[in-house]
Parts: C-alpha cells; structure tokens; sequence
C-alpha cells in the first residue's frame, strides 16, 4: 500500500513538472506581457513615427532594451540619410564639374580634334 501511495506521488510530481515546463500541451495559456512598447516598427522612420513611440517606464526611468533598440534604429536611419546626401553632392558636382579633355600621345584629344586647335585661333586673332 505504502508503495502505491509512492507511485502515485512520484507520478503527480512528474506531470506537474512536465505541465510547468510546457512539456504536455493545454494546460497552461501563452505567457502574456504588460509592456505596451510593440518595438520599432518596420521601414523608415519618419518624425510621425517617432511621435508615436512611448517607452514603459521602469523602477528607475525606461526600459533599457527598447531605448537601445530605438537607438539602434536612429542610427542606421541617419547613416542611409548621409549616404543619400553624400551620393547626391556627388552627383550634383559631377554635373557642375566640366569635364577636361587631355591630349593623347599623337596630339589629338578623344574627340578626335587636335590638341593644338583651340590655341592656334585664339592666339592668330590677338597677333593682329
């Protein structure tokens, strides 16, 4: 008898482990949270998105993780926008920079007119 009671203890302990570990389905719902950050959303942030965010407050200020992700977000926003502005000046100055046709080793630029043209009429009409 005392031997029965045993097993029947062991095996109660053994399924409540197995319950609170998630080991047998349906006995214990999904766990739940009371933070309301839903993390950074997806995309580019813009000023509204940012208007938006709201941080749990914690025993001493905010959640550390969801600043930090925030952070994070911020920072690989702002190093796309420079990359945008540095390719844009690049192109911008390219298309203000005129471009120098040099002379090759025969005298004639790429365009097939010769090096010396230019300041050949220049330098004829100051002579006079």
């Amino acid at each position: 008898m005392i031997l029965f009671l045993v097993l029947i203890v062991v095996l109660l302990i053994g399924l409540t482990t197995a319950a609170v570990m998630g080991k047998i389905g349906g006995f214990m719902a999904d766990p739940t949270s009371s933070q309301s950050f839903s993390g950074v959303p997806d995309g580019a942030l813009s000023v509204e998105t940012l208007a938006h965010l709201h941080f749990d407050q914690a025993l001493r200020g905010y959640r550390m993780n969801q600043v930090d992700e925030v952070i994070d977000a911020l920072g690989a926003r702002v190093v796309g926008l420079e990359i945008e502005l540095e390719t844009a000046a690049r192109s911008l100055l390219d298309a203000e920079t005129p471009r120098v046709v040099e002379p090759d080793a025969a005298g004639t630029a790429a365009d097939g007119t010769a090096a010396d043209d230019t300041d050949a009429d220049h330098t004829g009409t100051q002579e006079r």
